[in-house]
């Protein structure tokens, strides 16, 4: 098997195949111009296709349930992996066409993805961490699973705008790849075109990219704090709502002290410039 068994009578016109070769060309694009110029060119019509891409996938028959007997059939998609990427790829896309509404975003995202749990999920399993009840023995998977889990809360932070002087569409837009190349990826693995340490390895890159962007956009690292902190909290028991709307006025109260900081240091410096002038 390889790269021909990509091919398949199910999207008889391409079209899934077409949005995800859109979707690749566009990520180089949009950080061609960030690299190159400082800044990303989103707007709805390019965007449009990264939403499409999702729609597009429901042309092909999946698993009802995961299945985790082996190591291959591991790398089968299944409808909640499917509906969990179209809804936290939509969560990044419409909080980039539409910033000012992203916590409301993050919100209706939870809700959605628990309710696509509800029907398709099973009882201590989920799409990045797999089984809860089962604990590895290697430290290797212990903190890629861990990274996971951490980056994905992140990744909430930035789409929601939280702990960032104003929302950065860019680094919501870097959320995107590790959602969108996911499935993508499992399928290479399936076809024997790459392997899982591979695809790991590219993952973990993707994943490892978005801090680099909060630094650049940002000056400070604070997202991988802030994103632990999530994470120990969910290992605690603290159900996400919670969670969130703690950081949703963690976030007002963030603003409120920088904004109070300003305004002490502009009050300073007019304060000493009126001392210089007189």
């Amino acid at each position: 098997m390889g790269l021909s068994d990509l091919i398949t009578t199910e999207d008889p016109f391409h079209i899934h195949k077409t949005l995800g070769a859109y979707v690749l060309l566009h990520y180089i694009y949009q950080y061609s111009c960030y690299f190159i110029y400082g800044s990303m060119n989103l707007n709805v019509w390019n965007m449009a296709p990264h939403m499409a891409l999702h729609i597009s996938s429901f042309v092909f028959n999946v698993l009802q349930k995961h299945v985790l007997s082996s190591d291959k059939t591991a790398m089968f998609i299944w409808e909640e992996l499917r509906l969990h990427s179209m809804i936290f790829a939509f969560r990044a896309c419409m909080s980039i066409l539409f910033p000012i509404l992203a916590p409301i975003f993050v919100f209706t995202t939870m809700f959605s993805a628990d309710s696509v749990t509800y029907v398709f999920g099973e009882d201590g399993m989920t799409t990045v961490r797999g089984n809860h009840r089962r604990i590895s023995s290697s430290w290797i998977k212990f903190f890629n699973g861990a990274f996971f889990s951490i980056s994905q809360l992140g990744a909430t932070i930035i789409c929601g705008g939280f702990f960032q002087s104003s929302f950065s569409p860019a680094l919501a837009f870097a959320t995107l790849p590790p959602i969108q190349t996911s499935a993508f990826g499992m399928t290479l693995i399936r076809k024997n075109v790459i392997n899982k340490t591979v695809w790991q390895a590219i993952y973990a890159a993707e994943l490892a990219f978005v801090y680099l962007l909060w630094y650049k956009e940002t000056g400070n690292m604070i997202i991988f704090p802030m994103s632990l902190l999530c994470y120990m909290m969910r290992r605690n028991g603290i159900d996400k709502y919670t969670l969130f709307a703690s950081v949703f006025f963690g976030d007002l109260l963030y603003r409120a002290m920088i904004e109070i900081t300003d305004s002490a240091i502009m009050a300073d410096i007019m304060e000493q410039n009126h001392i210089e002038y007189y």
